[in-house]
């Protein structure tokens, strides 16, 4: 007589393991992927990419180089003897700037082109202490940063390679701008629209109000955009300006003798809603080679493009001194600071007492002139900078 078989079916197994190995830095794979990976069992080689993150490719396939994604891009000449060569995102130096919901799991498999190496993507990053907690306004290196090449599998002790050290070349920001108090009082208004809708997205068509001073261009694109935030100066609270979120671009095609354009919306990041302000906007900085200052200038890191209170290397700042100053682009400014470097919890503003020596904490280059206004890219920083700090250009340097 054959002996039963007992066949034991462990239906939590499934639940335990997968609650095991989920959290918010590694997910699920993508549909497609084979549903659950068990501890053991292989894992896929080739996920399927986000349809919506990956990275801006054309029609034969290669990297887009006109395509940029949205947020705030370093941009670098990857370089290389070969001018037709087409580096990789890690080889080329870029960087991206973290928005909400992001995770490494989610940045690495649009730019590295599988989410399993976000543990390389980690490796590149050592300011992030815990690749659980990334946050929105982080700036992520999607390659090594310096010299040193790409960890690998297969090369785990990597040796040196003589390397060409990389140099960013500028910035590009797709969802802030800074406006003017007169360029927005100069700026179109979408009014109405073609269309039966409150919120409009691209190839929808907008009804533009100009003022009759200013009046738009036919063909000629301009960006859309709404204020969210006044910048004024820390120490006289002047009016410098307004920082600006920016929703997309239009093409003016029709004006009519009644001050009102048609515009084409030809790109939208958000929803974008009759009130919205439509008028010239630069997006990209073009970093340029340091000039030799001309005389000294004094000021004050006055408001940064994104909302932040603390900047870093590499950030858009402004600065209260311009053309009217006598400032050029591509003089250098250095951040100035006097005082105990230890500060008590909950101490506001920056440090500047004048019976310590200066000690300087960083540095920046302009790359944007108005009359009493200078748009500067953080080149380098020994300590974080504050809004309302120092800055110092001397005659000569």
């Amino acid at each position: 007589m054959k002996k039963p078989i007992i066949v034991v079916l462990l239906a939590g197994l499934p639940f335990a393991v997968g609650a095991q190995e989920r959290s918010d830095l590694m997910p699920a794979p993508p549909a497609g992927g084979g549903g659950w990976v068990y501890p053991g069992a292989p894992l896929p080689t080739a996920p399927p990419e986000p349809a919506q993150s990956q990275a801006p490719r054309s029609s034969d396939g290669k990297p887009d180089s006109k395509a940029q994604p949205s947020g705030l891009v370093l941009f670098d000449s990857g370089g290389g003897d070969d001018p037709d060569a087409q580096p990789t995102v890690e080889q080329s130096g870029e960087s991206y700037v973290v928005k909400k919901g992001d995770t490494l799991w989610s940045i690495s498999a649009a730019y590295l082109r599988t989410p399993w190496a976000w543990p390389k993507l980690w490796s590149y990053n050592v300011a992030i202490t815990n690749p659980h907690w990334i946050y929105p306004g982080d700036l992520i290196h999607l390659g090594p940063v310096g010299d040193a090449p790409a960890p690998t599998a297969a090369n785990p002790t990597p040796q040196p390679v003589a390397r060409t050290p990389e140099r960013s070349h500028g910035l590009m920001s797709q969802q802030h701008g800074f406006v003017e108090p007169d360029e927005l009082e100069s700026a179109g208004t979408i009014i109405a629209s073609k269309e039966e809708k409150i919120m409009l997205a691209r190839l929808d068509e907008a009804y533009i109000e100009y003022k009759k001073q200013k009046p738009l261009e036919l063909g000629k694109r301009y960006s859309i955009y709404k204020p969210i935030r006044t910048v004024k100066h820390p120490v006289t609270g002047k009016r410098l300006g307004e920082i600006v979120e920016i929703f997309g671009d239009a093409e003016i095609k029709t004006i009519t003798s009644g001050n009102i354009a048609r515009g084409l919306i030809l790109e939208s990041h958000n929803p974008i809603e009759r009130g919205y302000r439509v008028g010239p906007l630069r997006k990209v900085f073009r970093e340029t080679e340091p000039r030799v200052a001309n005389k000294d200038v004094d000021g004050l890191v006055v408001a940064t493009l994104r909302p932040v209170d603390i900047v870093g290397a590499y950030t858009l700042v402004f600065l209260d001194r311009g053309k009217s100053d006598g400032v050029e682009v591509g003089n250098r400014f250095q951040v100035i600071r006097r005082g105990d470097g230890y500060q008590p919890l909950g101490a506001v503003g920056p440090v500047d007492d004048k019976r310590y020596p200066r000690e300087i904490v960083g540095e920046i280059i302009v790359v944007e002139l108005r009359n009493g206004l200078a748009t500067g890219v953080m080149t380098r920083s020994t300590k974080e900078v504050n809004i309302g700090e120092k800055v110092e250009m001397r005659k000569g340097f």
